[in-house]
């Protein structure tokens, strides 16, 4: 299975504390199913150009430029909003409108790549990517938690 990494399971990842069910369910994977879009790398940066000057935004810089960094962790693994993918946007926007429920630009960008691409949207924003092939670690381990006990 290939998954395409939402931003916000990018920046809960790098958080001093992740998710601890996130962090175990990226560990079961190989990396060469999980991939990032041009789009979270977008907003990562912006991210971090955004921060004040001062430590933290150079502490920023050094990870993102660094080793650790998503360009360096996904070398290879950054896919792009290419033809195939806006073709698959328009019909993914247009399905929202005709339902009376209009979809989100950056998220429906998301889920053209990942669609395109054969991947599964990996997001703990379930309620951003309605009607798309979604996988949320966080939940997942709601659910065997409760059931487990």
């Amino acid at each position: 299975m290939r998954y395409l990494l939402d931003t916000n399971i990018i920046s809960n990842a790098t958080k001093p504390t992740p998710s601890q069910p996130l962090i175990e369910w990226m560990e079961e994977q190989m990396d060469e199913d999980l991939f990032i879009s041009t789009l979270s790398l977008g907003e990562i940066r912006r991210g971090v150009l955004e921060k004040s000057a001062g430590k933290k935004r150079r502490q920023l810089e050094e990870w993102f430029h660094g080793p650790e960094g998503p360009q360096s962790l996904f070398r290879g693994r950054v896919l792009a909003f290419d033809e195939k993918a806006a073709l698959i946007w328009a019909r993914l926007m247009s399905e929202g409108t005709a339902a009376g429920r209009p979809r989100s630009a950056f998220d429906m960008v998301i889920a053209a790549i990942a669609e395109a691409n054969d991947c599964v949207v990996v997001t703990d924003n379930e309620k951003h990517f309605p009607g798309v092939n979604i996988l949320n670690p966080l939940r997942s381990a709601r659910r065997r938690a409760a059931t487990e006990r």
